[in-house]
């Protein structure tokens, strides 16, 4: 019973490795002329891109690859984050001044939020609500919070040390479909429902960017992309190959890669 067993999960595991080599079907790569070095990316529902640079300056580009709209603004320092799940309220957060700015869709600013001014002093990582409020790691108290714009806690998870082991880099948080994930490239992907209770460890190590839908995650994995499927907890190399520095968006079902000033479409079956 146990050899037949074994055989059963050898075979799933062929399978999906043999799956993984033939998920995707054709890559096109951008080459964007007056950017030298992008450091964020996120796209909106309708496949607009909204990406920054290194000289502070914030892009959207069309579905198509035209350039709609910039904004430079040097007085707020790098980038670290672009969310835009809210195409009419771009949240976009940096990190070394510690400000999350709101931009409309045209990238004129709408207000921000100094998270030092409510004793938020050490931010790892923020992302819109699906109530347009805020999702954000305190590393300080070693918990993901949810807050108000004008600095109230909304949700508060338990200390993370005592469930698993403390997030020691969080590099990532977002919200889809009523959960919020949090990426840590020392543990994996935890997963909490909106009231920011733990529901799910996702174990992996090693990657340095990570995006995803509702079944699946791709990271980056030392230079390799890697579908791992939530239900099964299997990670399965696509044996697409990419920097190991090279950052992850996704859109409908193409994964984005990009680094420099290149941004490599790869579309999945």
């Amino acid at each position: 019973m146990l050899h037949l067993k074994i055989m059963k999960l050898s075979y799933i595991l062929l399978t999906l490795n043999l799956f993984g080599a033939l998920l995707a079907n054709s890559q096109d790569t951008l080459v964007l002329r007056n950017i030298k070095n992008i450091t964020c990316m996120s796209i909106d529902a309708k496949g607009n891109k909204y990406l920054s640079d290194d000289a502070h300056t914030l892009y959207k580009y069309s579905s198509d690859h035209k350039l709609i709209t910039n904004v430079n603004n040097k007085s707020y320092g790098n980038i670290t984050s672009i969310d835009c799940s809210n195409p009419f309220e771009i949240y976009v957060y940096y990190k070394d001044q510690n400000i999350i700015v709101f931009f409309d869709n045209m990238l004129n600013i709408r207000g921000e939020v100094r998270l030092n001014n409510f004793q938020l002093n050490n931010t790892a990582c923020i992302s819109r609500s699906y109530d347009n409020q805020i999702w954000l790691v305190d590393m300080s108290e070693n918990k993901v919070l949810k807050i108000s714009k004008s600095g109230k806690k909304l949700m508060e998870s338990n200390f993370l040390n005592s469930i698993y082991q403390e997030l020691t880099n969080p590099s990532k948080i977002w919200e889809l479909n009523g959960q919020v994930y949090v990426a840590d490239s020392t543990i994996g992907i935890v997963a909490f429902d909106i009231y920011a209770t733990i529901d799910k460890i996702y174990p992996l190590d090693h990657f340095s960017s990570v995006s995803g839908n509702s079944n699946l995650f791709y990271v980056n994995q030392n230079g390799s992309l890697i579908r791992y499927n939530k239900l099964l907890k299997i990670p399965t190399n696509t044996n697409i190959k990419m920097p190991k520095k090279a950052k992850l968006a996704m859109h409908d079902n193409t994964v984005y890669s990009y680094f420099e000033n290149k941004i490599l479409a790869i579309k999945l079956q």
